[in-house]
């Protein structure tokens, strides 16, 4: 009995969820089944210890029904509309939060029971309060517009004849809708599109475009419009210059956005920029660096309070690539407890080993590592990555030879892995081993051969797809050629 849908329901809930939903039960408005009342008060009561010992057929059966022959379909059929009431619990909460719909269904019942005073009165309440609590984004668009359609609606049925201008905001609302969400989701398709591989069909897109650009200075009011429009130009088109406009557009319409919107639109921007990077331009670095200061300072960053280790480990990788040391020091010890206490640790040493690699202190980097634990598959491919290069720096041959030999095989066996990270790591591992032995054998081997093997290698870099860390290497094959 524990596995069925009612569980899986129950589950999802807080406490004071279930102290809500077990009131729920026992009101006669929504409930008048006493039986149904008993079962949700049983399980308040366990929550959340839903096992076999507490819910087994049995079990329940003599809780709700003592001493009672059992019966498993008068059971399963009380299990079928304690679901059915906890998802009707669920529907009502999702309503109670919502005003706006709220506000519009007393609309229509003002209306269908001709209380037009009281309905005019609700009606500039309710578009009073849409403007003060949504933010210039396509739900505004959205709330407007069928606040303006059953304005409509009610201007149609009234006997009396007036101006009004409630057809045309509804229009007007609908049409920033719609421009809105098809320049939003226009962003997402054409992302998902490099990421993903998959192509989407847009066939009123151009015709968007194409209003909003003639139209520009007009839609520069509008900032969903307006902002969304740069965004698709910057993950569309070639120009860098399309990132910086978007930029510009955004940061000129920020306290037009609640903090959902403002991650998203910022989400772009990363990403944008870390391809950028990836392609070799260095700027760019620099200007991920700026999104990720402002983020912080708007806290844009954090969920419920918490940074993710993953954004903990991208903002002091950006820091230390732009010698910001003492900046990516504090950030590192100032951010270590907004981070989730079970991960805490493991991401401290990790990133506070990367911040002494870059420091040249290598022993403290091995000792840094050691207490890493790598049951997180980033974590273990980031620390081999990081050991790599320290026993490089350290001249540990051996060493670094043993860790490529291992890196090799944990890359085979591990098939769940994306081909962009294996690629990227088979690369930096195996031309690292090539530039090592090219280093050992310096005074050794013959100084001509050594040139020659050095412009093998950077030809076959520089032919190669993905190689993580590939800054550092082409830095460590420049040291190389002074040397040879």
């Amino acid at each position: 009995m524990t596995s069925h849908k009612l569980f899986d329901l129950l589950s999802a809930l807080n406490r004071r969820e279930m102290t809500r939903f077990r009131e729920f039960a026992e009101s006669p408005w929504f409930n008048k089944h006493q039986e149904l009342r008993s079962l949700v008060v049983y399980l308040s009561r366990i929550y959340p210890g839903f096992d076999e010992r507490h819910c087994g057929r049995t079990a329940l059966f003599q809780q709700l029904f003592p001493g009672e022959t059992h019966d498993q379909a008068r059971l399963a059929l009380l299990f079928t509309y304690a679901r059915r009431l906890a998802e009707q619990f669920l529907a009502y909460e999702q309503f109670r939060h919502d005003e706006g719909e709220q506000q519009l269904l007393l609309l229509q019942a003002l209306r269908r029971r001709k209380l037009f005073d009281l309905y005019e009165k609700t009606l500039q309440h309710a578009e009073r309060e849409t403007q003060e609590q949504h933010r210039s984004d396509s739900r505004l668009y959205y709330a407007l517009y069928r606040l303006a359609d059953e304005a409509d609606n009610y201007f149609t049925e009234i006997e009396r004849r007036r101006s009004d201008d409630s057809l045309q905001l509804k229009e007007n609302h609908l049409d920033r809708f719609y421009l809105a969400e098809k320049l939003r989701d226009a962003c997402e398709m054409q992302v998902r599109r490099h990421i993903l591989k998959i192509d989407y069909s847009s066939r009123l897109l151009e015709t968007v475009l194409k209003e909003v650009g003639d139209n520009l200075s007009e839609y520069a009011r509008e900032p969903a419009i307006y902002v969304y429009y740069r965004i698709y130009l910057m993950v569309s088109r070639d120009d860098p210059q399309h990132y910086f406009d978007a930029l510009d557009g955004l940061w000129a319409h920020e306290a037009a956005f609640d903090p959902a919107n403002l991650a998203e639109m910022y989400n772009y921007f990363q990403n944008y920029c870390i391809r950028r990077i990836n392609k070799g331009e260095e700027r760019f670095l620099e200007e991920i660096f700026r999104l990720y200061e402002r983020l912080l300072e708007k806290e844009l960053l954090y969920e419920n309070g918490l940074l993710s280790e993953w954004h903990y480990k991208n903002i002091v990788t950006t820091g230390i690539r732009l010698r910001q040391m003492d900046w990516v020091k504090q950030f590192i010890e100032n951010q270590k407890d907004r981070l989730d206490s079970e991960v805490r640790d493991n991401a401290y040493r990790f990133n506070l080993a990367s911040y002494h690699h870059a420091l040249g202190q290598y022993d403290e980097v091995l000792r840094l590592l050691l207490q890493v634990e790598y049951s997180d598959l980033r974590y273990s491919l980031g620390a081999k990555a990081l050991l790599l290069r320290t026993y490089y720096e350290l001249r540990e041959f051996e060493a670094l030879d043993s860790l490529v030999g291992s890196m090799r095989q944990f890359l085979q066996r591990n098939q769940l892995m994306a081909d962009f990270h294996r690629n990227g790591h088979h690369n930096l591992f195996k031309f690292t081993r090539r530039a090592a032995h090219i280093r050992a054998q310096l005074g050794f081997a013959n100084a001509q051969k050594s040139r020659a093997e050095l412009d093998r290698l950077r030809n076959e870099v520089t032919q190669a797809g993905e190689i993580f860390n590939k800054s550092w290497l082409l830095e460590k094959m420049e040291a190389l050629e002074r040397e040879v």
